[in-house]
């Protein structure tokens, strides 16, 4: 039952109650989390609160830019998505990621994004409407020339050519603080890696196995394959 809960756009008040929930389903320290929000201050979020005003569930938002050929899209990347253990099983999470949708589609956004924590989650999401639209390959790294993420931006751009997610400095910035991540041209194109961690490897990321998912917000159009790249995880 969803009839017992509000649901809202979120406020800046609701800071701590929000963590307390993401720290409860994800087990991140605070520390994590606040790196999280102070990393990306234009992120935005709904919740769910029960009748005595605590929050049971959220979905964090992220803009992003679609980039298809010469065009860029208003997208929204959904991120995050919490609910308490006992308000599971009701369908919350489902309505709250619809009212956001609203929310976003009168904000102008033209679709949303996101990316499935595990296999079974895309048949879930396909439920609600979105349909597979990038694919990756996980290549490991091939070592490089250390670049600036300035440099990494305009390779990046200039390397993909199908439908993709243009990065912010601001995720530029999270690869680097949250993984440590550093930049660097490889013999074949371009890599973010950190010792133990590999964001991505281009062009041979390119292709492979479903990644992420989009939904349309207001008119539909084709969308062949893109790529979405870094994925928060």
């Amino acid at each position: 039952m969803t009839d017992a809960v509000r649901l809202r756009p979120a406020y800046p008040s609701d800071r701590a109650a929000m963590t307390a929930l993401w720290q409860q389903v994800f087990g991140d320290s605070e520390a994590t989390i606040t790196g999280f929000y102070e990393a990306f201050p234009r992120c935005r979020a709904a919740v769910a609160e029960n009748e005595v005003g605590a929050l049971v569930s959220i979905v964090h938002v992220l803009p992003q830019t679609l980039t298809v050929e010469d065009q860029t899209i208003p997208a929204a990347y959904l991120y995050a998505v919490a609910t308490r253990p006992d308000y599971r099983g009701r369908g919350l999470a489902s309505t709250l990621i619809r009212f956001t949708e609203a929310l976003l589609e009168r904000l102008d956004y033209r679709c949303a994004v996101l990316v499935p924590a595990e296999p079974s989650l895309f048949s879930y999401y396909a439920r609600l409407g979105y349909t597979t639209a990038f694919l990756r390959n996980h290549t490991p790294f091939p070592g490089g020339r250390e670049i600036g993420w300035e440099e990494y931006h305009q390779r990046r751009e200039a390397l993909l050519t199908e439908p993709h997610i243009t990065y912010s400095p601001e995720y530029y910035a999270y690869l680097q603080q949250a993984y440590g991540v550093k930049f660097y041209e490889t013999q074949t194109g371009i890599a973010a890696a950190a010792e133990d961690y590999t964001a991505e490897v281009l062009p041979q990321d390119l292709g492979g196995t479903p990644c992420a998912m989009l939904k349309w917000l207001g008119r539909p159009r084709t969308l062949p394959s893109g790529y979405l790249g870094f994925a928060l995880e």
